[in-house]
């Protein structure tokens, strides 16, 4: 009993002690102790969220910018691509053209004049056909100028490489020929009874469908069968277009069987083509 009551008065003692103690001496010890960061440091972590930040927006920006410069690449590449292939389309189209004509030209079914067959229209031209055809398209010419009209040749016997310069020299026949060009009607030329005419009071119809405006044409239209000439027929199954500056002579049997047969066509007399 007397050991209990010393020991309560011993805690007793104790918290007594404690009390009167001031605060600011008391033992800290046993006390939690709560740590502030300083008003620095905040200050510091706020410039480094805002610079982070800005590099985040900086870098966006430049992949953005990036990123159109290979669209826009891309862009470039994508149409060189398609003109590259529009020329390489051109470039083969043309060629297709050019071995097409040269294959009509391999084909022709008329043989080609011998030059002692041949013979100047005139004194004055270049142009040849075979003597007979030359000597009645020469009486033509002289019965259209009693008549005021002025026929002109344009073109007379070719060569079958003559031919051949021709159609790679673009700039040498007329768009209208070129377009219509047919092994039938182009290579009537070689025959050297084909005769290509025109109006020498209108030059630009010359080779051209303009040509039947003419006052030449109606001439023709009326007179050359007098003179046993013909304009080719177009057959459009044969790709033979409508050429009215296009005449042959037909005057005699070589000229009718090297037209007519060709065309797989009856060959009529001469005196049946004269009016």
């Amino acid at each position: 009993m007397n050991n209990e009551s010393l020991s309560e008065n011993l805690s007793l003692v104790q918290e007594t002690i404690v009390d009167e103690i001031p605060e600011a001496v008391r033992d800290p010890q046993n006390e939690e102790v709560i740590s502030t960061p300083p008003e620095n440091k905040k200050w510091i972590w706020s410039w480094v969220g805002i610079i982070a930040l800005i590099a985040a927006v900086t870098l966006g920006l430049q992949l953005q910018s990036n990123l159109n410069q290979v669209n826009a690449s891309s862009g470039e590449r994508e149409t060189e691509t398609e003109t590259d292939t529009s020329e390489m389309l051109d470039s083969t189209t043309e060629m297709a053209t050019t071995e097409v004509q040269k294959n009509l030209l391999s084909e022709m079914p008329y043989s080609e004049a011998t030059e002692v067959e041949l013979a100047y229209i005139s004194t004055d031209s270049d142009i040849k056909l075979k003597i007979t055809a030359a000597k009645r398209f020469q009486s033509m010419l002289d019965a259209a100028k009693v008549d005021g009209i002025n026929l002109v040749p344009l073109r007379g016997f070719k060569s079958k490489s003559d031919l051949e310069n021709l159609v790679n020299d673009a700039d040498s026949i007329s768009t209208s020929s070129t377009d219509k060009l047919s092994a039938l009607s182009y290579g009537e030329y070689m025959t050297g009874y084909a005769v290509d005419i025109g109006d020498g009071n209108a030059p630009v119809t010359h080779q051209t469908v303009e040509f039947e405006n003419t006052a030449a044409f109606r001439w023709l239209q009326n007179y050359a069968a007098y003179y046993s000439f013909e304009m080719i027929p177009s057959d459009a199954e044969k790709g033979i277009g409508y050429e009215p500056w296009h005449w042959r002579y037909v005057g005699d049997r070589s000229s009718l069987e090297t037209f007519y047969k060709n065309q797989s066509l009856p060959v009529p007399e001469a005196s049946q083509l004269v009016p």
